[in-house]
């Protein structure tokens, strides 16, 4: 007959394997992988050919809208190139406004980017029948006509913002000049003392 404390022993040493086990099973669920689930096929919304043709083309319409659109930011932002790019980037109080310049620059060719890749995008749709992905086409249109007075907007500070600094890359360049004048005229006096001496 097992004594109180064998007992009591056998139960712990039965508690210890069974957490053991546990344990392990624990871990080796955690490390097997399960097959990736496969991704939901996309929506495919059917409208009629009439429905079809008739987004497509409002589509279209206002895609040609957009085109002078951007053509006139380009030509405002090639200006401001002409402007911003050869002012010194240590100008005090300009890293903002060159920040502000070369992110706005970023967001109108991203925006060129979006406008070129549009038209294959409402091919794709029109021939696959798609209406969803017309809609979708016709909404990021949309954001671009909003986009485009944003833009516009900074392109229109941008512009009184540059003079100030142009003024200011000019005076530092004076400044610059002077000092290299007044150095040198300090180098030729002080050359003439030496001729002087020689002389003497």
């Amino acid at each position: 007959m097992l004594s109180a404390s064998r007992l009591s022993r056998l139960s712990r040493l039965s508690i210890r394997r069974a957490s053991l086990f546990l344990l392990a099973v624990g871990s080796l669920t955690a490390c097997r992988k399960d097959p990736p689930a496969e991704k939901p096929k996309p929506v495919v919304v059917k409208k009629s050919p009439a429905e079809m043709k008739q987004l497509a083309d409002s589509a279209t319409q206002q895609l040609e809208g957009l085109k002078p659109l951007l053509a006139g930011l380009n030509a405002k932002f090639d200006d401001l190139h002409k402007q911003i790019d050869p002012l010194p980037s240590d100008l005090p109080e300009f890293g903002e406004t060159r920040s502000k310049f070369y992110a706005a620059d970023e967001g109108l060719g991203r925006m060129n980017t979006k406008v070129s890749l549009l038209p294959g995008q409402l091919d794709a749709a029109v021939k696959a029948g798609d209406g969803a992905e017309l809609e979708e086409v016709t909404k990021a249109i949309a954001r671009t006509y909003e986009d485009v007075p944003q833009v516009d907007r900074v392109a229109m500070e941008l512009f009184h913002e540059a003079p100030k600094y142009q003024r200011a890359a000019e005076q530092v360049d004076a400044d610059k000049k002077a000092a290299c004048e007044t150095n040198k005229g300090d180098t030729m006096a002080l050359t003439a003392a030496e001729v002087g001496k020689k002389l003497k």
